[in-house]
């Protein structure tokens, strides 16, 4: 049977496995458990990375292929700064403590806003460091030669 103390000393990688085993199990018993998980005041649920068809997935392509949105990240990409700049402060307001690199989708934004300017004709460039934002760097763009 499991205790706090038991608890407490096991990893978060095993906490999150006993976690995800209450839940395919319910009953009394994983709802023990589950209480008892609380009281550790430890960590047992493992951050994972957003899977497209996730619904945080679709919220940030729905804000990055905005034509506004699209607008502001050409903007950024004149003035020799990252597309991403503009978009990720309008990414962590609209999702709030669901974007961050915990779950990577400050890794997933820079990768949707790189799809979106390759389907617009510009070619990845060295990436910079990027202001007042969650996501630490990203990628600029400049326009294909002939495109």
């Amino acid at each position: 049977m499991y205790t706090v103390e038991k608890l407490k000393a096991m990893t978060l990688e095993e906490r999150d496995t006993v976690y995800r085993n209450c839940l395919r199990n319910p009953g009394p018993k994983a709802d023990e458990i589950l209480l008892l998980l609380e009281k550790t005041g430890e960590k047992y649920i493992k951050d994972k990375p957003v899977a497209n068809g996730d619904p945080i997935y679709r919220a940030i392509e729905l804000i990055i292929n905005k034509p506004e949105h699209t607008d502001l990240m050409l903007d950024a990409t004149a003035k020799s700064r990252p597309a991403l700049e503009p978009i990720d402060p309008l990414i962590a307001n609209a999702l709030g403590k669901d974007y961050g690199g915990h779950n990577e989708t400050t890794i997933l934004a820079g990768y949707l806003v790189g799809q979106r300017m390759y389907a617009l004709g510009y070619e990845k460039r060295p990436a910079k460091t990027l202001t007042g934002c969650v996501a630490k760097t990203a990628a600029t763009f400049r326009k294909k030669k002939g495109a």
